[in-house]
């Protein structure tokens, strides 16, 4: 039987072992070809997180900032001296009204203490005559007593109305760290009623009129309990609630969506001033609402669009009244036609002031 060759004995022989050292390079090549793809998924996900951190950070930040411009505004609403002559430069027979109301003391200066120990400012004007009838009205987002002036005059020049004019929180001379748009001035303006209530006879007969911000306090009270001297409101511009008119700024005035930016806006300020801004909302008050409402909104209203007072008209179940001056700016409805203004509200006043 022919041998085999020594050659491959040796080849037989080494087989195990080359096979074994493939196995290790294959391994080797395999860890090789393996590692850098680990190292650049870590790299990935590293970067991702960051990037994810970063736009967290980013949007948190905004919403803070639009928190803070929202409730803080950085306006000239504490100015009053300026704000007496924007008026007078407006409505220059304002400037002769008050020099006389200064005159006779009739033009006066009122501060109070709310429960909460903050200082709140009025205005009071008493009427030419001894009358009950009387007038709350209630300012603007960024505005103050003073330039509710030209609706003071209507009511206590033309109506012969006494009237109250208070300072909200912020604004004017009144206290106060931030502006409530409107939603916890409600205890204010309670405050501020019976107080008028008492200082011009104790059996008056009182009319609510707010403007915009004021014009939601307004609406949001009118569902609640009424005094017996509380007979009828008038608003004037006012929106629904915080949210849907922070949600239509957003994407107007900014061209940024609401989500995540107002929810997380709306958080903050409830960690900060205890309210947010979805509880803050008129629509259901208007639904309890048993007293007369005039509502009155502009045909040309961007700020607060003018298909909001449909909607709130809408959610009142009766005694209700609507005019929509036609191309009037947002709280302009009065300086548009004022005397369409005071016929609309004469008229309405008219029909359950007096009753």
């Amino acid at each position: 039987m022919p041998r085999k060759s020594t050659d491959t004995k040796n080849k037989q022989k080494a087989a195990p072992h080359d096979q074994k050292r493939k196995k290790k390079t294959d391994k080797k090549n395999q860890s090789g070809k393996s590692f850098p793809r680990i190292r650049v998924s870590r790299f990935l996900v590293m970067f991702c997180l960051k990037i994810l951190l970063l736009i967290t950070l980013v949007v948190i930040l905004t919403s803070y900032l639009l928190m803070r411009y929202a409730l803080t505004p950085v306006s000239d609403t504490r100015d009053i001296q300026g704000s007496y002559n924007e008026m007078f430069s407006e409505f220059p027979y304002l400037r002769h009204w008050t020099d006389s109301l200064n005159a006779h003391r009739a033009l006066l200066d009122t501060t109070i203490y709310a429960t909460d120990s903050v200082r709140l400012h009025a205005l009071m004007i008493r009427a030419p005559k001894a009358t009950p009838c009387t007038a709350i009205l209630i300012h603007s987002y960024t505005q103050n007593a003073v330039r509710m002036l030209h609706l003071a005059y209507m009511y206590n020049h033309d109506l012969r109305f006494n009237v109250l004019i208070p300072d909200l929180r912020h604004c004017g001379m009144s206290e106060g760290d931030h502006v409530q748009m409107g939603w916890n001035d409600q205890s204010d303006i309670r405050l501020w009623m019976d107080i008028a209530n008492r200082r011009f006879g104790g059996h008056t007969r009182m009319v609510v009129h707010g403007v915009g911000m004021g014009a939601f306090t307004a609406m949001c009270l009118a569902g609640g309990e009424q005094p017996p001297y509380i007979k009828a409101y008038v608003e004037d511009c006012g929106y629904s609630s915080v949210h849907d008119i922070f949600k239509y700024r957003l994407r107007r005035q900014f061209g940024l969506p609401a989500y995540p930016l107002l929810n997380i806006a709306s958080q903050m300020s409830s960690w900060q001033y205890n309210w947010d801004f979805e509880e803050a909302s008129c629509k259901e008050s208007l639904q309890k609402s048993t007293l007369p409402m005039l509502f009155v909104h502009g045909g040309g209203d961007t700020y607060v669009p003018t298909d909001m007072v449909y909607e709130l008209y809408q959610q009142k179940p009766r005694d209700k009244y609507i005019w929509v001056a036609p191309k009037a700016t947002h709280a302009r409805s009065f300086q548009s036609n004022p005397t369409e203004y005071r016929h609309q509200v004469r008229s309405f006043l008219n029909m359950f002031l007096y009753k």
